[in-house]
């Protein structure tokens, strides 16, 4: 099995969006969160999208080895239920289909919401620091799904207006080399 090449042309504008991220919620006082958190929010939804999207060009570059004949079924239950069943990780890397918004979204408490953006930026930087298992779990994955894993759009409209050009401009490359069938036909030029 090979190594996923770390790509440290896209892993740096990533790391360096997130730093910010973090900077600002740091740097904001819980109480006073309500006043930026649309900002915030369309930030992480973008970043979120753009780890996503690297972890799969990673994945894309992991050549794994060919699969093991599976034991007989009887077996396969019984080691199912000696491992304790599903895992639940805590990034998931492939995407489910795009869901209508909470009706509390926004209206939980300023420093509710604070906290909960600050544990979800800590969980992108530790998926950035080190990708390469989840690039691997996500090409196990990948070999074992046939659907689609990414969305079509990486963010909603509403996200992409309040992220700026630049962040636009470098999620839509990630998108490109995420999905390379989906953009085969598009001219990009």
């Amino acid at each position: 099995m090979t190594q996923a090449r770390p790509h440290p042309d896209l892993w740096y504008p990533i790391a360096q969006l997130l730093a910010a991220l973090r900077q600002l919620l740091r740097a904001t006082a819980p109480e006073a969160f309500a006043q930026i958190a649309l900002d915030a929010r369309a930030h992480l939804a973008a970043i979120t999208a753009m780890v996503r999207r690297y972890i799969h060009i990673l994945a894309a570059d992991i050549t794994l080895p060919p699969r093991a004949i599976s034991p007989p079924t009887d077996h396969l239950a019984e080691r199912t239920r000696s491992r304790g069943g599903r895992r639940d990780y805590l990034f998931p890397l492939i995407e489910s289909p795009s869901k209508p918004s909470r009706a509390t979204l926004g209206k939980d408490p300023p420093e509710l919401q604070w906290a909960i953006l600050m544990e979800a930026a800590q969980r992108l930087v530790s998926v950035m620091a080190n990708p390469a298992p989840h690039a691997l779990r996500l090409a196990r994955a990948l070999r074992r799904c046939t659907g689609e894993a990414l969305r079509e759009l990486p963010v909603r409209w509403s996200v992409i207006r309040r992220i700026g050009p630049v962040v636009d401009t470098l999620l839509l490359r990630l998108d490109q080399l995420a999905r390379p069938k989906a953009w085969a036909g598009i001219d990009t030029s």
